[in-house]
């Protein structure tokens, strides 16, 4: 009597669980890209488009600031140039809020083109500040355009408030400034299939490596 046992090579089975997860690693950027639209909370409350004016009031900031070296690096003892929006109901029923900034220019000479920015909910009494990294365009041309985006951490309230973004401008280097739009997203934003089957990678890994196992042992 003849036994067949239906197996799979091991090799044949690392070979496409490799090609699985380099397909999912080159699907990526383009499933976050197609997500980008919520990509930072679930509802987009409002967006702001600072007025060629603040932009001025920034290009003089910087220009002052430029000739005091010894203020660069401070953290949160540096001096800002603040823009304030006006004010938003922000219920408890769609905690958390994210602010997301972006800022677009151009390159004024070969190399990186960045900008340093803090922001906040502010309302009465003590309101939250988040530091948001250095936005950067790395290896930028002389005259190219750029643009960057950075997003605070979600800041969730208590209790129903009003409350107004701010953003204050600290240092730009190697940029001029030409737009800078604030958005004010709340909620958590839904993960992606992409994300929920990542999430779940090493339950994949486990299952073929446990198939390898089984298919050692039954030889």
């Amino acid at each position: 009597m003849r036994t067949v046992i239906c197996a799979t090579h091991p090799g044949s089975v690392w070979r496409w669980a490799a090609v699985a997860f380099l397909m999912l690693a080159v699907a990526q950027p383009s499933a976050q890209a197609k997500d980008e639209a919520g990509a930072y909370g679930k509802t987009l409350e409002k967006i702001y488009d600072l007025s060629p004016e603040t932009l001025a009031k920034f290009q003089r900031f910087q220009e002052k600031q430029a000739q005091k070296p010894g203020d660069k690096g401070k953290g949160i003892y540096a001096d800002t140039e603040r823009w304030r929006g006006d004010e938003l109901s922000l219920p408890t029923s769609k905690n958390p809020f994210t602010i997301v900034v972006k800022v677009s220019g151009v390159a004024l000479a070969d190399g990186d083109a960045g900008s340093r920015w803090q922001t906040g909910l502010q309302f009465d009494g003590p309101s939250p500040i988040s530091f948001l990294p250095e936005l950067v365009h790395k290896g930028a041309r002389a005259g190219q355009p750029v643009s960057m985006v950075g997003a605070s951490k979600g800041v969730s309230f208590k209790e129903d408030r009003k409350a107004a973004p701010s953003l204050d401008f600290e240092s730009s280097r190697n940029l001029r400034i030409d737009r800078v739009q604030v958005e004010v997203w709340s909620g958590i934003r839904k993960s992606t299939w992409l994300e929920l089957l990542m999430s779940w990678s090493p339950i994949l890994t486990g299952v073929v490596f446990l198939g390898v196992v089984l298919w050692f042992r039954r030889r």
